[in-house]
């Protein structure tokens, strides 16, 4: 693969989704470059990974979401890529795994139905990192905040809040499905937990704030 159709793939991705979206996809691309080496040079069982498709994938994985938000984002993305690859002359073989990384990258699967690694749950595991940290507390405390503007907020209801937010922590961070992934996850993750931990031991009295 050429480095000239990545460049070109990075610079239509941030164009189309400004430089917010750009600066997390490129957080998600730079996950992926990080898990393929681990996975790759792992003395007990290295994986081999198309990491060219992989990286690209990771640009495009969110790209519809600018114009068509998150509902089945993963379908238009992949038709996105695919129209732009084409035009690059990009070979089919390496358009279908970009694809196929992008349509599966929001696929958990049990771990007794989980075959061999690929490049569509590297992906997904690149794209969760972001999401295990006290940022994404903030996030999803936000997204609240927006959802119910006239909402009074008790303590009982934000620790409730809270609880939930620690139970989709864990739930994400059981779900990867990389060693790298998690022990790149673990510090931050337990961090995270913590001091959800404390606040809602805080707000244990439910009295309005």
């Amino acid at each position: 693969m050429s480095n000239d159709v990545v460049q070109a793939v990075a610079h239509y991705v941030e164009e189309t989704m400004g430089s917010e979206g750009f600066r997390y996809v490129s957080a998600v691309v730079a996950n992926c470059k990080m898990l393929a080496v681990q996975l790759e040079t792992q003395e007990d069982h290295p994986v081999s990974l198309d990491t060219d498709a992989l990286v690209i994938a990771a640009y495009f994985h969110d790209i519809s979401t600018v114009a068509h938000g998150f509902l089945d984002h993963h379908m238009k993305s992949a038709e996105l890529a695919a129209e732009f690859l084409q035009d690059c002359n990009v070979p089919e073989e390496c358009i279908a795994k970009v694809q196929q990384a992008i349509l599966t990258h929001i696929t958990i699967l049990p771990q007794e139905d989980r075959g061999e690694l690929t490049e569509g749950q590297v992906l997904y595991d690149a794209d969760k990192l972001g999401r295990l940290s006290g940022l994404a507390v903030v996030t999803s405390l936000i997204e609240f905040g927006t959802r119910y503007l006239n909402q009074v907020v008790t303590r009982e209801m934000l620790a409730a809040l809270l609880r939930h937010i620690e139970e989709r922590f864990i739930e994400l961070y059981q779900s990867l499905y990389t060693a790298p992934a998690r022990e790149m996850a673990r510090e931050k993750f337990h961090h995270t937990l913590a001091f959800l931990d404390g606040v809602i031991e805080h707000l244990s009295d439910a009295t309005p704030v």
